[in-house]
């Protein structure tokens, strides 16, 4: 077979994890089908393909753009692919040829990032609704589709009435070169004081203001506690340093900004513990590095986080600020043996996500599109 990657969001959060995992996987699982890897001009100049089998395409288009929709299928229809995957839901529609695609989460659906967008209103709505085309279209072209968890599947049956026989399982994992980072790597303690730490960007959906009114009522409670916050994007977080000064803890919230793994297992490793206090995920990856990193994940009551990790972490309604606070402090102040059992009992469900196991799972799909089983 000749199949095709989208890799264009090779070096992003979320779904660049997902892209090189799997590229790094299957490249050591399949040694009979050619891959073709569309890439942006940094990451192609930066790509070495992993073996003979491996190509890398020049695909300096923008996702999210008029032009992906009418560049990207000349691009991919000139390798003559038997199957493209495309790895974000940003389907070109005139792509005429078999294609499976994954949707890591349908937040897109439920929460509106106007606020970021340099766009007038006006075309930030129209735009929106691109979005919302391009995904139901893709959708209802696809050979399959693949979901990043039970949860998002159940999404994409109700949001778009798609038949649960058309839509694959396959779970994110632990991050590879995180997890060979830390097998190498000497944490260096950046602070002094004691911390609750989060990960990730500061959207809408990642709940991050309430989280800001939980650690203000930590604060009375425990004074020498502050809030690290790692992590990056050009309109929220500067929004979020604002929120922090208006509630009184503006000193007491630390922005760290954009981490690579050597500065998260830093961040993990001295922490007390990670707040993670989403409305809504496709899956969590920090989640998993916490627990890596021996500390507790204390987490949203979404379903998403139920699928993952049932009753084994600490879960709060990430709709009440004092509920947030009040499980963050219940696990500030536990002893160091609850502590480690909680830690322990929730690690061996990490052995339950692996990259391999979704590299094969992905590697059937491709065969049984190809030959016309799904």
């Amino acid at each position: 077979m000749r199949i095709g990657i989208d890799a264009r969001l090779y070096h992003q959060t979320g779904v660049g994890r997902y892209i090189r995992n799997l590229i790094e996987e299957l490249s050591q699982i399949d040694i009979k089908n050619d891959y073709f890897v569309y890439l942006r001009r940094k990451e192609f100049n930066e790509f070495s393909p992993p073996n003979i089998r491996w190509h890398k395409r020049l695909a300096d288009i923008p996702w999210h753009t008029v032009k992906e929709q009418y560049a990207m299928p000349r691009v991919l229809l000139a390798d003559k692919l038997d199957i493209a995957h495309f790895t974000y839901f940003n389907v070109p529609v005139l792509y005429p040829k078999k294609y499976i695609l994954t949707i890591h989460d349908l937040i897109v659906d439920h929460f509106d990032t106007g606020r970021a967008s340099t766009l007038p209103m006006v075309l930030y709505k129209a735009k929106r609704l691109g979005y919302r085309f391009s995904i139901a279209r893709g959708i209802k072209r696809a050979e399959t589709i693949v979901a990043i968890s039970e949860t998002t599947k159940q999404e994409i049956i109700d949001h778009y009435k798609v038949p649960s026989k058309r839509i694959r399982v396959t779970y994110d994992a632990l991050d590879r070169s995180f997890a060979n980072t830390l097998r190498s790597h000497h944490p260096k303690k950046y602070y002094t004081f004691q911390y609750v730490l989060y990960v990730g960007n500061a959207y809408p959906h990642k709940n991050l203001e309430r989280t800001l009114l939980a650690f203000k009522k930590i604060k009375r409670n425990k004074p020498d506690y502050k809030l690290v916050l790692a992590g990056d994007d050009k309109y929220f977080y500067p929004r979020l340093k604002d929120v922090a000064q208006k509630h009184g803890i503006g000193s007491d919230v630390v922005f760290f900004g954009e981490a690579n793994d050597e500065q998260l297992i830093n961040l993990y490793t001295f922490s007390s513990c990670l707040v993670f206090p989403s409305l809504m995920e496709g899956f969590g990856l920090p989640t998993l590095e916490a627990l890596s990193c021996g500390k507790i994940p204390v987490i949203s009551d979404i379903p998403v986080f139920r699928e993952i990790w049932g009753k084994d972490l600490p879960f709060f309604d990430p709709y009440h600020f004092e509920a947030i606070a009040d499980r963050i402090l219940g696990v500030l102040d536990m002893n160091s043996k609850l502590y480690r059992g909680i830690v322990t009992k929730a690690s061996r469900r990490l052995s339950k996500y692996s990259w391999k196991k979704t590299a094969f799972q992905t590697r059937e799909l491709y065969e049984y599109v190809f030959n016309g089983k799904v």
